[in-house]
């Protein structure tokens, strides 16, 4: 069973300054956290990673529509319906920058009877013309560091370049 507290929309948590360096907002992080009907509850954060512009914010729209029609076998509802959720575009150029958490926490009872808190985290991609290796390592590892559960999305097939950007991330994470 969920039940929805909906507020909806994505907030930075953490933003790339032009130096390259990082910087935590643990204001807008704490607004979400310390929120009366999610403190005291387990989180559960789900976050997907991987190359920009490869569906990362689109795939977390539709883990949103998922949560919010409560996981019941008809989630989709309407196939002509605009996802709404997490900013995303076509085109080259990137759309989301640093580490975004949906504001809309998701309670979810297990089967034992212990509610969580689920978030959805959204990360930027790697490896745009504007983000050094360090820059994505580091969005990867903080990402990896924080989920519960982290989908690292791959568009195709898995080539072996994006294998050996996940060991590397894996490795900066250590």
């Amino acid at each position: 069973m969920v039940e929805r507290i909906e507020t909806g929309r994505p907030v930075q948590i953490l933003r790339t300054k032009d130096d390259h360096s990082f910087e935590l907002d643990e204001d807008a992080l704490g607004r979400i956290l310390l929120a009366d009907h999610v403190k005291d509850k387990p989180v559960v954060v789900v976050s997907v990673a991987g190359a920009f512009r490869k569906g990362k914010s689109f795939l977390l729209d539709f883990f949103l529509r998922y949560m919010r029609n409560g996981g019941l076998g008809d989630w989709l509802g309407d196939p002509t319906a605009p996802l709404k959720g997490f900013t995303w575009r076509g085109g080259c150029e990137r759309d989301t920058t640093g580490i975004l958490i949906w504001d809309e926490v998701f309670l979810v009872t297990t089967t034992q009877g212990q509610q969580l808190a689920v978030l959805f985290m959204d990360t930027q991609g790697a490896f745009d013309c504007e983000s050094t290796v360090k820059d994505c390592a580091t969005i990867f590892a903080l990402s990896t560091m924080t989920s519960s559960v982290q989908v690292y999305n791959l568009s195709q097939n898995i080539p072996e370049d994006d294998l050996q950007h996940l060991q590397l991330f894996h490795e900066y994470g250590r």
